[in-house]
């Protein structure tokens, strides 16, 4: 069964993410997608402002997704599923759920990926964050959905930039690369996002990346840490299973998300995981590798952990494989 690939798009309040919405649905590689708008307040009104593309719009008022409308998700991907099926309606091949500025995007991937309906007929692509340049100092400071954000994120969006000096939107690029040095960042202006700068790709991530670790110190009190690591080598099915129970229990809830493309034995292609606080995603299998190298590729976010047990846990996971594989470097 072809699973329906999701992207889950968030950004802070006022970040612009209904603009860069409409902005894509006006484009044609964009006509045949679905939209999930979720609104904090009771009367639903960002959906009014979509204006162009496909016909299929659902709007979720009342509250976050992840707090006072927890489980309403799955019933509006239901009804979408039950419309996608009506040969008298435009099929559609993706979806995008735009969250309200105040969600917390681990809790709402953690909600998704212990649901069974979702598991079955959706497959996870990755979280898209908006970022309001003029604004992000103060608001990453200030609030911790904020910051939280921006560490899950796959891929960053910069919005209004034109509003700022080339020096301070400088500045908030670091930012936001110290923050999560594995996302992409896409300056947004009219007509520009394509398909390619918008939907996450699966850990194409440039080989330099590979075996940096960051701390996000000036984030307190929710300091967030990240690790990666890219290595050759077949790695075997019971050996990540062994690794996948020793990390999660080892990490518990600090694991806020792992991320990773590996080379399993018995396996075509790659296989790639998504796990939320303990919670994994049912695994894709792929067709072919997105790249000629082969590599496994795993990212590790935690929350309130030290660096170096990230880097001990890639470590463990890289001496599985049947060649030799390389080792994560320590922290600078």
């Amino acid at each position: 069964m072809n699973r329906t690939p999701l992207v889950l798009l968030t950004g802070f309040l006022g970040s612009g993410k209904t603009t860069l919405l409409n902005g894509l649905l006006a484009t044609p590689a964009f006509r045949d997608t679905a939209v999930v708008i979720n609104e904090a307040g009771d009367i639903g009104l960002d959906h009014l402002l979509v204006e162009q593309g496909s016909d299929a719009v659902a709007v979720l008022a009342g509250g976050c997704l992840c707090c006072r409308t927890k489980g309403a998700l799955t019933p509006a991907l239901a009804n979408l599923l039950r419309r996608n099926r009506d040969e008298n309606k435009a099929p559609f091949a993706r979806i995008i759920v735009e969250t309200s500025g105040l969600s917390d995007p681990s809790a709402l991937l953690e909600d998704l990926i212990a649901d069974v309906f979702f598991n079955r007929y959706f497959a996870f692509s990755g979280i898209v964050t908006v970022v309001d340049v003029r604004t992000f100092a103060g608001t990453v400071t200030e609030h911790m959905e904020a910051r939280m954000q921006v560490a899950l994120a796959d891929r960053l969006m910069l919005t209004k930039t034109d509003l700022v000096s080339a020096v301070e939107t400088a500045a908030v690029q670091q930012w936001l690369a110290d923050i999560n040095p594995h996302a992409p960042q896409v300056i947004v202006s009219p007509g520009s996002v394509t398909m390619a700068a918008f939907w996450p790709e699966l850990l194409d991530l440039p080989q330099a990346l590979m075996t940096k670790v960051n701390v996000v110190r000036s984030a307190e009190p929710t300091p967030i840490a990240t690790a990666s690591l890219a290595f050759s080598g077949v790695i075997e099915q019971d050996a990540l299973e062994g690794w996948l129970d020793h990390t999660v229990n080892l990490l518990g809830p600090m694991l806020l998300r792992m991320k990773a493309m590996l080379d399993i034995e018995h396996v075509q292609g790659p296989t790639v995981l998504h796990l939320v606080q303990g919670l994994l995603h049912r695994p894709v299998d792929l067709k072919a590798w997105p790249a000629a190298d082969r590599q496994n590729r795993i990212v590790l976010i935690g929350r309130e952990v030290e660096e170096q047990i990230l880097v001990d846990a890639l470590a463990r996971l890289a001496t599985t494989v049947r060649r030799t594989a390389m080792t994560p470097s320590a922290p600078r």
